[in-house]
Protein backbone atom coordinates (compact mmCIF):
# COMPACT_ATOMS: atom_id res chain seq x y z
CA UNK A 1 0.00 0.00 0.00
CA UNK A 2 1.39 3.48 -0.79
CA UNK A 3 2.34 5.79 1.60
CA UNK A 4 0.09 8.63 2.30
CA UNK A 5 0.54 12.39 3.44
CA UNK A 6 -1.13 14.07 5.89
CA UNK A 7 -2.23 17.95 5.85
CA UNK A 8 -4.52 19.85 8.44
CA UNK A 9 -5.85 22.60 6.38
CA UNK A 10 -5.24 26.26 7.92
CA UNK A 11 -8.98 28.05 5.97
CA UNK A 12 -10.91 27.93 3.21
CA UNK A 13 -9.27 26.23 -0.28
CA UNK A 14 -10.01 24.09 -3.12
CA UNK A 15 -8.86 20.78 -2.61
CA UNK A 16 -6.91 20.25 -6.09
CA UNK A 17 -5.11 23.93 -4.74
CA UNK A 18 -4.22 23.26 -1.29
CA UNK A 19 -2.33 19.93 -2.48
CA UNK A 20 -0.65 21.45 -5.21
CA UNK A 21 0.88 24.09 -2.56
CA UNK A 22 2.02 21.43 -0.70
CA UNK A 23 4.09 19.04 -3.20
CA UNK A 24 5.80 19.27 -6.50
CA UNK A 25 3.68 17.14 -8.43
CA UNK A 26 1.66 19.28 -11.60
CA UNK A 27 -1.87 20.60 -10.34
CA UNK A 28 -3.51 18.38 -13.50
CA UNK A 29 -2.05 15.62 -12.02
CA UNK A 30 -3.21 16.08 -8.22
CA UNK A 31 -6.87 16.74 -10.13
CA UNK A 32 -6.45 12.95 -12.18
CA UNK A 33 -5.84 11.42 -8.58
CA UNK A 34 -8.47 13.23 -6.85
CA UNK A 35 -10.91 12.35 -9.94
CA UNK A 36 -9.60 8.46 -9.14
CA UNK A 37 -10.36 8.52 -5.90
CA UNK A 38 -6.93 8.85 -4.33
CA UNK A 39 -7.48 11.61 -1.86
CA UNK A 40 -10.03 12.01 1.60
CA UNK A 41 -10.88 14.65 3.78
CA UNK A 42 -11.12 13.56 7.21
CA UNK A 43 -11.38 10.23 6.34
CA UNK A 44 -14.04 10.37 3.45
CA UNK A 45 -13.23 9.95 0.11
CA UNK A 46 -13.18 13.25 -2.14
CA UNK A 47 -13.54 13.05 -5.75
CA UNK A 48 -14.20 16.93 -6.83
CA UNK A 49 -11.40 18.57 -7.53
CA UNK A 50 -13.19 21.65 -6.45
CA UNK A 51 -14.11 19.88 -3.19
CA UNK A 52 -13.79 23.27 -0.66
CA UNK A 53 -11.87 22.51 2.34
CA UNK A 54 -12.98 24.14 6.22
CA UNK A 55 -10.36 24.92 8.66
CA UNK A 56 -9.57 22.16 10.95
CA UNK A 57 -10.10 19.42 7.51
CA UNK A 58 -7.38 16.51 7.60
CA UNK A 59 -6.49 15.71 4.14
CA UNK A 60 -4.47 12.87 2.71
CA UNK A 61 -2.79 12.26 -0.66
CA UNK A 62 -0.77 8.94 -1.64
CA UNK A 63 2.72 9.77 -2.60
CA UNK A 64 3.68 10.13 -5.75
CA UNK A 65 6.10 8.12 -7.60
CA UNK A 66 8.79 10.37 -9.34
CA UNK A 67 8.98 11.35 -12.92
CA UNK A 68 12.08 10.31 -14.96
CA UNK A 69 13.77 13.88 -15.55
CA UNK A 70 14.71 14.62 -19.37
CA UNK A 71 17.75 16.11 -20.85
CA UNK A 72 16.98 19.48 -21.92
CA UNK A 73 19.14 21.01 -25.06
CA UNK A 74 18.94 24.65 -23.71
CA UNK A 75 21.36 27.23 -24.45
CA UNK A 76 23.15 28.20 -21.33
CA UNK A 77 24.84 31.29 -20.77
CA UNK A 78 28.24 29.97 -18.80
CA UNK A 79 30.79 32.46 -17.84
CA UNK A 80 32.62 29.90 -16.21
CA UNK A 81 33.28 26.84 -15.32
CA UNK A 82 35.91 24.31 -14.39
CA UNK A 83 36.43 20.17 -13.95
CA UNK A 84 33.85 20.84 -10.59
CA UNK A 85 31.88 23.87 -11.24
CA UNK A 86 29.72 26.21 -13.72
CA UNK A 87 28.46 29.39 -13.17
CA UNK A 88 25.14 30.28 -15.01
CA UNK A 89 24.12 33.25 -16.32
CA UNK A 90 20.19 32.26 -15.51
CA UNK A 91 17.38 34.51 -17.38
CA UNK A 92 14.42 35.32 -15.67
CA UNK A 93 11.41 32.53 -16.47
CA UNK A 94 13.91 29.99 -16.20
CA UNK A 95 12.93 27.64 -13.49
CA UNK A 96 15.72 25.96 -11.48
CA UNK A 97 14.63 22.76 -10.73
CA UNK A 98 11.61 20.83 -11.15
CA UNK A 99 8.09 21.61 -9.04
CA UNK A 100 4.60 22.20 -9.96
CA UNK A 101 4.30 23.33 -13.43
CA UNK A 102 7.80 22.84 -14.37
CA UNK A 103 8.65 18.89 -15.33
CA UNK A 104 11.41 18.81 -18.01
CA UNK A 105 11.53 22.80 -19.07
CA UNK A 106 14.20 23.63 -15.96
CA UNK A 107 18.05 24.17 -15.28
CA UNK A 108 18.49 20.76 -13.91
CA UNK A 109 17.25 19.05 -17.51
CA UNK A 110 19.47 21.74 -19.26
CA UNK A 111 22.74 20.72 -16.98
CA UNK A 112 21.44 17.06 -17.92
CA UNK A 113 21.85 17.81 -21.80
CA UNK A 114 25.08 19.67 -21.06
CA UNK A 115 26.81 17.54 -18.76
CA UNK A 116 26.20 14.03 -19.06
CA UNK A 117 26.95 12.35 -15.72
CA UNK A 118 25.59 15.30 -13.64
CA UNK A 119 22.18 12.90 -12.79
CA UNK A 120 23.92 11.59 -9.40
CA UNK A 121 25.24 15.45 -8.29
CA UNK A 122 22.95 16.64 -5.75
CA UNK A 123 19.95 16.18 -3.92
CA UNK A 124 17.56 13.68 -5.76
CA UNK A 125 15.17 15.10 -8.63
CA UNK A 126 17.69 18.37 -8.48
CA UNK A 127 20.95 17.28 -10.55
CA UNK A 128 23.72 19.57 -10.17
CA UNK A 129 22.04 22.51 -8.28
CA UNK A 130 24.30 23.91 -5.15
CA UNK A 131 21.63 26.69 -4.77
CA UNK A 132 18.55 28.51 -6.38
CA UNK A 133 17.30 31.70 -7.72
CA UNK A 134 13.42 32.34 -8.01
CA UNK A 135 11.91 32.28 -11.58
CA UNK A 136 11.39 35.47 -12.28
CA UNK A 137 15.23 36.60 -10.68
CA UNK A 138 17.49 36.66 -13.24
CA UNK A 139 21.98 36.42 -13.07
CA UNK A 140 24.73 34.26 -11.62
CA UNK A 141 23.66 30.66 -10.32
CA UNK A 142 26.22 28.37 -9.12
CA UNK A 143 25.94 24.78 -9.69
CA UNK A 144 28.08 21.68 -9.58
CA UNK A 145 29.10 19.35 -12.14
CA UNK A 146 30.60 16.78 -9.73
CA UNK A 147 30.21 15.55 -6.54
CA UNK A 148 33.27 17.25 -5.58
CA UNK A 149 32.22 20.52 -6.75
CA UNK A 150 28.67 20.09 -4.88
CA UNK A 151 30.46 19.23 -1.38
CA UNK A 152 32.35 22.36 -1.75
CA UNK A 153 29.75 24.68 -3.24
CA UNK A 154 27.47 23.25 0.02
CA UNK A 155 30.08 23.71 2.20
CA UNK A 156 30.85 27.60 1.71
CA UNK A 157 27.31 28.24 1.40
CA UNK A 158 26.82 26.82 5.05
CA UNK A 159 29.70 28.79 6.23
CA UNK A 160 28.47 31.61 4.74
CA UNK A 161 31.92 32.16 3.29
CA UNK A 162 30.47 33.19 -0.25
CA UNK A 163 29.55 37.44 -1.36
CA UNK A 164 26.30 37.54 -3.35
CA UNK A 165 24.70 40.71 -4.14
CA UNK A 166 21.58 41.41 -5.76
CA UNK A 167 20.61 44.78 -7.66
CA UNK A 168 16.72 45.19 -7.37
CA UNK A 169 14.74 48.07 -8.03
CA UNK A 170 12.07 48.67 -5.06
CA UNK A 171 9.07 51.32 -4.55
CA UNK A 172 9.90 54.20 -2.29
CA UNK A 173 13.12 56.22 -1.45
CA UNK A 174 14.50 54.81 1.54
CA UNK A 175 15.30 57.21 4.59
CA UNK A 176 18.64 55.65 4.66
CA UNK A 177 21.04 55.16 2.48
CA UNK A 178 22.91 52.69 4.15
CA UNK A 179 20.82 50.04 5.83
CA UNK A 180 20.03 46.58 7.42
CA UNK A 181 17.22 44.25 7.83
CA UNK A 182 17.35 41.55 10.48
CA UNK A 183 14.26 39.78 10.89
CA UNK A 184 13.14 36.53 10.82
CA UNK A 185 11.40 34.34 7.98
CA UNK A 186 9.03 31.68 8.20
CA UNK A 187 6.39 29.56 5.71
CA UNK A 188 3.17 31.43 5.82
CA UNK A 189 0.16 28.93 5.08
CA UNK A 190 -0.34 29.19 1.52
CA UNK A 191 3.15 27.54 1.02
CA UNK A 192 3.85 29.66 -1.84
CA UNK A 193 4.52 32.74 0.49
CA UNK A 194 7.09 33.80 3.16
CA UNK A 195 6.41 36.35 5.80
CA UNK A 196 8.40 37.53 8.75
CA UNK A 197 8.27 35.68 11.87
CA UNK A 198 9.19 32.15 13.49
CA UNK A 199 13.05 31.34 14.47
CA UNK A 200 15.56 31.70 11.13
CA UNK A 201 16.57 34.70 11.41
CA UNK A 202 17.89 36.36 8.49
CA UNK A 203 20.34 39.36 7.67
CA UNK A 204 19.68 41.53 4.41
CA UNK A 205 21.87 44.07 3.82
CA UNK A 206 21.11 47.40 1.56
CA UNK A 207 22.76 50.68 -0.17
CA UNK A 208 21.34 52.67 -2.37
CA UNK A 209 22.68 53.44 -5.42
CA UNK A 210 20.08 55.75 -7.28
CA UNK A 211 16.31 57.21 -7.04
CA UNK A 212 13.62 58.81 -9.47
CA UNK A 213 13.12 61.98 -9.64
CA UNK A 214 10.90 63.41 -6.63
CA UNK A 215 7.25 62.82 -7.83
CA UNK A 216 5.48 61.84 -4.60
CA UNK A 217 3.11 58.76 -4.73
CA UNK A 218 4.00 55.47 -6.38
CA UNK A 219 5.90 57.02 -8.78
CA UNK A 220 9.26 57.17 -6.29
CA UNK A 221 11.38 54.45 -6.66
CA UNK A 222 15.10 53.49 -5.74
CA UNK A 223 17.76 51.45 -7.26
CA UNK A 224 19.68 49.26 -4.41
CA UNK A 225 22.42 46.95 -4.44
CA UNK A 226 21.62 44.44 -1.99
CA UNK A 227 24.60 42.06 0.15
CA UNK A 228 22.45 38.66 1.51
CA UNK A 229 24.29 37.58 4.66
CA UNK A 230 21.93 34.56 4.96
CA UNK A 231 20.03 32.73 2.48
CA UNK A 232 16.38 32.16 3.16
CA UNK A 233 13.46 31.53 0.87
CA UNK A 234 12.43 34.94 -0.87
CA UNK A 235 15.09 36.46 1.65
CA UNK A 236 15.07 39.93 -0.12
CA UNK A 237 11.50 40.01 -1.37
CA UNK A 238 10.21 39.72 1.80
CA UNK A 239 12.36 42.19 3.78
CA UNK A 240 12.35 44.84 1.23
CA UNK A 241 8.64 44.54 1.48
CA UNK A 242 8.88 44.69 5.05
CA UNK A 243 10.18 48.03 5.63
CA UNK A 244 7.88 49.45 3.07
CA UNK A 245 9.82 49.34 0.06
CA UNK A 246 8.66 46.31 -2.08
CA UNK A 247 10.24 45.26 -5.42
CA UNK A 248 9.34 46.59 -8.33
CA UNK A 249 7.26 43.57 -10.02
CA UNK A 250 6.80 41.68 -7.62
CA UNK A 251 2.98 40.30 -8.22
CA UNK A 252 3.35 38.02 -4.56
CA UNK A 253 4.61 40.78 -2.29
CA UNK A 254 4.06 43.89 -3.93
CA UNK A 255 1.13 45.29 -2.15
CA UNK A 256 -0.66 47.92 -4.08
CA UNK A 257 1.83 48.34 -6.34
CA UNK A 258 1.23 45.25 -8.36
CA UNK A 259 -1.43 46.16 -10.83
CA UNK A 260 1.08 49.56 -11.82
CA UNK A 261 4.35 47.24 -11.96
CA UNK A 262 2.50 44.94 -14.27
CA UNK A 263 2.51 47.60 -16.60
CA UNK A 264 5.99 48.97 -16.64
CA UNK A 265 7.13 45.24 -16.81
CA UNK A 266 6.32 41.72 -16.65
CA UNK A 267 9.00 40.19 -14.29
CA UNK A 268 10.30 41.36 -10.69
CA UNK A 269 13.08 43.59 -10.86
CA UNK A 270 15.46 41.40 -8.94
CA UNK A 271 18.60 40.43 -10.87
CA UNK A 272 21.96 38.41 -9.16
CA UNK A 273 24.60 40.52 -10.07
CA UNK A 274 28.24 39.44 -8.33
CA UNK A 275 29.23 35.88 -6.93
CA UNK A 276 32.64 36.24 -4.89
CA UNK A 277 33.54 32.96 -4.44
CA UNK A 278 36.85 30.52 -3.45
CA UNK A 279 37.03 27.52 -5.93
CA UNK A 280 38.01 23.83 -4.92
CA UNK A 281 41.44 24.86 -5.49
CA UNK A 282 41.66 27.15 -3.33
CA UNK A 283 42.19 30.56 -5.27
CA UNK A 284 38.88 33.43 -5.38
CA UNK A 285 36.73 33.93 -7.98
CA UNK A 286 34.52 37.01 -8.39
CA UNK A 287 32.34 36.95 -10.93
CA UNK A 288 29.98 39.86 -12.33
CA UNK A 289 26.62 39.33 -14.90
CA UNK A 290 25.00 42.78 -16.37
CA UNK A 291 21.74 44.19 -15.91
CA UNK A 292 19.75 42.61 -18.75
CA UNK A 293 18.04 44.17 -21.34
CA UNK A 294 14.35 44.28 -20.25
CA UNK A 295 15.43 45.58 -16.78
CA UNK A 296 17.89 48.60 -18.17
CA UNK A 297 14.79 49.47 -20.26
CA UNK A 298 12.71 49.89 -17.14
CA UNK A 299 15.66 51.83 -15.71
CA UNK A 300 15.37 54.31 -18.56
CA UNK A 301 11.55 54.88 -18.10
CA UNK A 302 12.14 55.94 -14.67
CA UNK A 303 14.90 57.85 -15.23
CA UNK A 304 17.81 55.88 -13.04
CA UNK A 305 21.37 55.16 -14.33
CA UNK A 306 22.93 52.32 -13.49
CA UNK A 307 26.06 53.22 -11.88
Amino acid sequence: MPSMKEYTAQGEERLDRFLAARSEISRARIQAAIRGGRSRVNGQVIIEAKHMLKTGDVVTMPEFEDEAMLPLDYDLQIIYENDDIAVIDKPASLVVHPGAGHKQDTLSNALLHKYPGVEGVGDPGRPGIVHRLDEDTSGLIVVAKTSTGYDHMKGLFLARDIRKEYIALVHGHPASLHGHIEEPIERAASRAKMRIGGEKMAHTEYRVLAVTPEKGGLDQMALVRVKLHTGRTHQIRVHMAHIGHPVVGDQLYGGTHKSQDAELLNRQFLHAAQLKFRLPDGSDIELESPLPPELQEVLSKVKITYP
